[in-house]
């Protein structure tokens, strides 16, 4: 089934440019101007991945990102204006899988989208003996970087959103090392952002709760304060 996109926002130009840039690369896009014409398209859509904008003319982007995150780990990526960026850093502590700054470039927005589909993927019910492609293992948990899943002990995927993916990878690849907030953020992003410390505690707080305490009773994420944080499972 081809992947279906449902892109809100209020710019005709901007949903011009992403129905054009998405559907040469064999995505399925949806569109709609306003939240009460996206609640209808959504309804009558099986939609894989959001595009929303952070300023509608009748409702708030990170409200409905709020809204979405309490009943689907679909992707979401958030589309703000330059001037928006403290918005779309708060999009990421919310739950986003990314942030768009508008204007933005066709090839961007292409990788950008390309990059959450390959996390979130086609689910895997069940994992033959031996969990192939696994490249980290901790307590019964498997970590694949190629399919970009996590599976637990019992063989069920454990959703991550593409940040919270990026953020665990990072720290087992370097894992009893101390990482600072800025070389995590570095690592999941890419790039810096202003208030880089609230965005990464915030996506440590949500993995943590994906991430049930080990066997031993500890937390596998460990805070080293002033620093950063550890993998210590």
């Amino acid at each position: 089934m081809v992947p279906c996109i449902l892109a809100l926002d209020d710019e005709a130009a901007i949903l011009t440019i992403v129905r054009s840039t998405l559907e040469q690369r064999g995505f399925r896009v949806v569109t709609a101007k306003s939240l009460a014409q996206f609640r209808m398209v959504d309804a009558q859509e099986q939609v894989d991945l959001y595009l929303i904008d952070t300023s509608l003319p009748d409702g708030n982007g990170l409200s409905l990102l709020r809204e979405l995150r309490k009943v689907s780990d679909r992707g979401i990526i958030l589309l703000a204006p330059q001037r928006d960026e403290a918005e779309g850093v708060l999009g990421l502590e919310l739950g986003a899988d990314d942030t768009l700054l508008k204007p933005f470039r066709e090839r961007e927005l292409a990788a950008r989208v390309g990059a959450v589909f390959r996390r979130t993927g086609r689910p895997v019910a069940s994992l033959p003996a031996g969990r192939p492609g696994i490249d980290h293992e901790f307590d019964g948990y498997g970590l694949s970087l190629q399919a970009r899943k996590l599976w637990a002990p019992d063989g069920r995927e454990v959703e991550l959103t593409t940040s919270e993916f990026e953020l665990l990878a990072a720290l087992l690849g370097r894992r009893g090392q101390v990482l600072s907030r800025d070389q995590i953020m570095n690592a999941i992003k890419g790039r810096q952002w202003e208030s880089y410390d609230r965005v990464v505690d915030g996506i440590v707080s949500r993995l943590r709760r994906k991430l049930p305490a080990s066997r031993s009773g500890s937390p596998f994420i460990r805070t080293v304060h002033g620093v950063g944080y550890t993998f210590a499972g």
